[in-house]
């Protein structure tokens, strides 16, 4: 298994930071596509057809690509420590909070993300850092913190203190996730850590939205397009995503969740017209900053 993980560690760096990316921006579209669907599913059943789409889309990889995979007994509480922060309790968080906040607002508040992510790597996985990483977070902490302030009010958000709040609980299990994620890279493939998460989230939300006595109804109007988008897009996202943290170390993948606000800010606006301007424009700017002010040492190194 070590040899099959290894030609992921080999790869150019480069594809990695393509790859994380294309994941956060395309997850940056899943807050506005989740908001939409809101207005017609429960949480449950929103979820239940989501991980429905995404576990269709893998099981061919289960029965041919992973079939002679088997996962260790020693690993199993790994295991369902990952599948229970994310995607289980991470999207319960994450769909309550786009009830009382704008998605721009919700993914404002995932730019912490990294700077949880950032600590608990040099904690739990004892990851060194060198000081220009730090000046290039706290430059994108600056831009994320002067996006959220120059936020706009809507009426799209009835409760953003609530909302924001639940959205850090998300983040903060989105983190655990990840951690648990690199650990577990050691032995299993990225794509196979991604759909094992995808299938045990199959299996709660089904369980949940039945237990909420929910069902399984489709709603026929456009909404039904966009939960398969976010089926399809957990599936693309996941897999880019684990491949990234799987080549990178948390100081050369963090900086880009930044861009995650961005891409929020950017969806809501264009898609549900919550509002942007120039002040948020600015802060943008400042998250580019921060990213490439951590790409500057890393290039540096590579040059040596």
């Amino acid at each position: 298994m070590k040899d099959f993980l290894s030609k992921y560690k080999n790869q150019n760096e480069l594809f990695a930071y393509i790859s994380i990316s294309i994941a956060v921006l395309l997850y940056g579209t899943t807050l506005t596509a989740t908001k939409i669907c809101l207005e017609y599913y429960s949480t449950p059943h929103l979820m239940a057809m989501r991980m429905f789409v995404s576990t269709i889309l893998f099981l061919p990889f289960i029965f041919t690509l992973y079939k002679n995979i088997k996962i260790d007994k020693k690993d199993i509480k790994l295991f369902l420590l990952m599948m229970l922060c994310e995607p289980c309790l991470y999207f319960i968080f994450e769909t309550n909070a786009l009830k009382y906040t704008t998605s721009g607002q919700a993914g404002i508040v995932s730019s912490l993300e990294p700077v949880i992510l950032v600590i608990a790597a040099r904690i739990i996985l004892k990851e060194k850092f060198v000081r220009i990483v730090y000046l290039g977070l706290f430059v994108s902490i600056i831009g994320s913190i002067l996006l959220s302030l120059a936020s706009d009010e809507s009426e799209l958000a009835p409760n953003p203190l609530l909302g924001n709040f639940l959205e850090l609980i998300a983040i903060i299990l989105t983190d655990t996730c990840v951690i648990t994620t690199k650990y577990l890279m050691d032995r299993y493939p990225p794509f196979f850590l991604a759909g094992i998460s995808i299938i045990g989230g199959l299996i709660f939300f089904g369980l949940y939205n039945i237990i909420d006595g929910g069902n399984f109804s489709i709603v026929v109007n456009s909404s039904i397009f966009v939960v398969i988008y976010l089926g399809m897009l957990t599936v693309v996202a996941y897999a880019l995503y684990n491949f990234a943290i799987c080549t990178l170390p948390a100081s050369k993948f963090s900086p880009f969740l930044f861009l995650l606000p961005i891409a929020a800010v950017f969806f809501g606006w264009f898609f549900l017209g919550e509002t942007i301007n120039l002040k948020q424009a600015f802060a943008c700017l400042l998250v580019f900053a921060g990213i490439y002010i951590c790409r500057i040492n890393n290039k540096a190194k590579q040059q040596k």
